[in-house]
């Protein structure tokens, strides 16, 4: 893997895309890294391996497609349960099921 800082990829950007498309490239830019990542369709997902670990660790019948809910495939959204227990909060919002919070009642609540 090639690191580069901001100030290389400035003064030789196609040198390193081209480089990308033979070996991984990452952009050093303060405590971070920006990964140049060569596909041929911009809609592909790239997850990392520690997202494919805790997606394995949620047990198979509760598991889908994140991607399915979430643009960003967030993994709350890859366990069944989570989704059921939305679809049913907004449910009971949409049946009047809900109860609205007095100011008194939020500042009570939220320890204002």
């Amino acid at each position: 893997m090639k690191i580069i800082t901001t100030r290389e990829i400035r003064n030789k950007t196609k040198t390193f895309f081209e480089l990308a498309e033979k070996e991984r490239v990452a952009i050093k830019r303060g405590n971070k890294y920006i990964n140049l990542v060569v596909t041929d369709s911009p809609d592909v997902q790239l997850v990392s391996e520690k997202w494919i670990n805790e997606f394995m660790s949620i047990p198979m019948e509760y598991r889908c497609n994140p991607f399915d809910i979430s643009p960003s495939g967030d993994l709350f959204f890859a366990d069944k349960r989570n989704v059921e227990h939305i679809e049913k909060a907004v449910m009971q919002a949409r049946n009047g099921q809900t109860k609205t919070l007095s100011k008194a009642e939020q500042e009570q609540f939220f320890d204002l």
